[in-house]
């Protein structure tokens, strides 16, 4: 066994397993971003504006649930990212600073579902604010 593979076996390991449970984090986010990637989001719009549905977590995930304005909406577990500065954060984010290359374009193409409704119900909810990951059992020790 070389030394790099070595240093990810269990031989070099702290007592606590830290070093594992980053490298599982990491794997658990490239593979988030994979799979959103190739997820569908709905657009909903009106007369006047437009918002881009998408999973509270993945704002935490992603590391860009503080940068999300007011002028976006929020129910208990999904933020609707308003269309012209918010929903940019989020897919710069997935894709990288150049939202005009073939793969953001082919992604806008076949997973961008849009939804029209007057008197859209987004109106209706609280605007977003920037929310506390909830510690789970692990993270309080």
């Amino acid at each position: 066994m070389n030394a790099q593979t070595k240093m990810f076996t269990g031989e070099q390991m702290s007592g606590n397993g830290n070093q594992t449970n980053m490298l599982d984090q990491i794997n658990a986010t490239e593979d988030r971003i994979k799979m959103l990637k190739n997820t569908n989001h709905n657009y909903w719009y009106d007369g006047g504006h437009g918002w881009i549905e998408v999973m509270k977590e993945d704002l935490i995930m992603l590391q860009i649930a503080n940068k999300i304005s007011g002028y976006s909406y929020q129910d208990e577990n999904k933020a609707y990212l308003e269309e012209d500065c918010d929903a940019g954060i989020y897919f710069r984010a997935l894709f990288g600073d150049n939202l005009m290359s073939a793969e953001f374009s082919t992604y806008r193409t076949h997973h961008i579902i849009e939804k029209y409704q007057e008197n859209i119900f987004v109106r209706r909810l609280r605007h977003y604010k920037p929310f506390m990951h909830r510690l789970n059992k692990t993270d309080r020790k």
